[in-house]
């Protein structure tokens, strides 16, 4: 089973995403573990960041004293990141045939300024494609999840993207949905439940998806 496993994993460059609050972070750690325990070789990233011009742009996209910052400046510096990115580590990665997991990619960018921002999908995407290597992932699983459960797990202090009203999450949260009709291989998880229930939901989708 394991080396079944390996042979679909490896190379691979899986994306979870969603709103604040999802459990992005926590369930890209868990499945980069329960990867490496069927043997595939695999490493996890964050968007923007994990590099140290990617990190230097987090600091400036998330701080809550840039609140002037508009869609069109956020959309231009996610990309910047991004390709820094994939330059530095995720390219390296996929060419070393690791499993890629990483927390958030374009779709984020989709939901976000091109949906809740206004900045528009097709308009976002089409920077993405000139900016980018590669677009899109093999898998995309957004982990949907209300407005109030969301909020209930952010219990620090909010970011700059964190901080904006109820009305611009609800609108990224419909961007997610919205971007999971219209693309292949960008599926959805009920991300409402406990962790381990989620998990496994997960693991049944990876495991049940074909990839290209």
């Amino acid at each position: 089973m394991k080396s079944v496993l390996k042979d679909k994993f490896s190379g691979r460059f899986i994306v979870l995403d969603g709103p604040d609050g999802c459990g992005k972070s926590t369930h890209s750690k868990l499945l980069s573990q329960w990867l490496k325990e069927q043997g595939v070789s695999t490493i996890g990233f964050r968007d923007p960041g994990d590099t140290e011009i990617g990190e230097k742009i987090r600091q400036i996209l998330l701080n809550p004293e840039h609140d002037a910052m508009v869609a069109r400046t956020e959309l231009l510096l996610y990309m910047a990141a991004r390709a820094q990115l994939w330059a530095e580590k995720i390219a390296p990665a996929l060419e070393a045939n690791q499993c890629v997991v990483l927390d958030r990619w374009v779709s984020s960018t989709c939901a976000y300024q091109g949906c809740a921002g206004g900045f528009g999908m097709d308009k976002v995407l089409k920077i993405a494609t000139d900016c980018l290597e590669r677009v899109w992932p093999d898998l995309t699983i957004i982990l949907n999840v209300d407005l109030q459960t969301a909020s209930g797990r952010l219990n620090r202090q909010l970011d700059r993207i964190e901080q904006k009203g109820d009305s611009y999450h609800q609108r990224v949260r419909e961007g997610f949905l919205q971007l999971a009709k219209q693309q292949e291989n960008v599926l959805v998880v009920d991300a409402a439940a406990e962790v381990e229930t989620v998990h496994n939901n997960i693991l049944q989708l990876i495991s049940e998806t074909s990839y290209p």
